[in-house]
C-alpha cells in the first residue's frame, strides 16, 4: 500500500530536512485529549496537544494471516503520592474501545512551520495495564501505564468475522441484518444427541 504525501511534505522529505512531531489523540466518551513529547502545548486541527515527558508512542507489532497489528502506548514512571488514587481517576473514564489516533506531523526545522502529515493511524483501546513501583525514600511511588491498541472494527475481534451482538452486526453491515437475532439465547437451548 502506498501513501501520497502533500507536495510540500514530499519536497521536505526528499531534501532530508524535516522535523517530526508525534501526536496522540484520545477520543474518550465526553472528552478528547491529546499529548506529545514536545516542550510546550501545541495546537493542531483545533485540539491543543499537551506536552508529556512520560509518553512513549511505542512501536507497532506486525502480524501475518488473521492476526491483527497492535501497538502499545506507555506513560512511564509518573511520580504520584497515591498510586491507587491515580488509578481510580483513570478508571473513571469509559476508555475501552475508545478511538486513538497517532499522527506523525512533518515540519520545517528552520521555521517550525507545519508542512503536513507524514503518516496517521487509528486504533481502539483494547486494554490498560498499571504497574506500581516500590515506595521511594520520600514516600512517593511511580506509576507506569501501558495502553494496548488494536485496529478498529471486526479484524480486532478475532478471525470469525462475527460481531458480539446484533447491534454491532447491523452497525458494520446493514440496519436490516438479522444474522445474530438469536445469538444471545442459543446457548440456553437444550441439544439432544443420539437415538430417541
Amino acid at each position: 500500500m502506498s501513501t501520497v504525501l502533500d507536495p510540500a511534505v514530499q519536497a521536505a522529505v526528499d531534501a532530508g530536512q524535516i522535523r517530526r512531531l508525534d501526536l496522540i489523540r484520545f477520543d474518550l466518551p465526553g472528552r478528547t485529549v491529546g499529548y506529545h513529547r514536545g516542550g510546550r502545548p501545541f495546537t493542531y486541527n483545533g485540539l491543543t496537544y499537551l506536552p508529556n515527558r512520560y509518553l512513549s508512542a511505542g512501536s507497532m507489532n506486525s502480524a501475518l494471516g488473521v492476526a491483527v497489528t497492535t501497538r502499545t502506548i506507555t506513560f512511564s514512571n509518573i511520580p504520584t503520592a497515591d498510586v491507587n488514587d491515580a488509578i481510580a481517576k483513570i478508571e473513571e473514564f469509559n476508555y475501552l474501545n475508545a478511538p486513538v489516533i497517532i499522527a506523525h506531523i512533518c515540519g520545517d526545522p528552520a521555521t517550525d512551520q507545519v508542512l503536513g502529515v507524514l503518516a496517521s493511524s487509528i486504533y481502539e483501546i483494547d486494554k490498560v495495564k498499571f504497574n506500581k513501583s516500590a515506595i521511594a525514600q520520600g514516600g512517593e511511588r511511580n506509576l507506569t501505564l501501558s495502553i494496548d491498541l488494536q485496529p478498529p472494527g471486526r479484524s480486532a475481534r478475532g478471525s470469525t468475522q462475527v460481531k458480539r451482538s446484533q447491534e454491532e452486526q447491523q452497525f458494520d453491515n446493514a440496519l436490516t441484518d438479522t444474522c445474530l437475532e438469536y445469538a444471545s439465547v442459543t446457548g440456553s437451548q437444550p441439544v439432544e444427541w443420539g437415538q430417541r
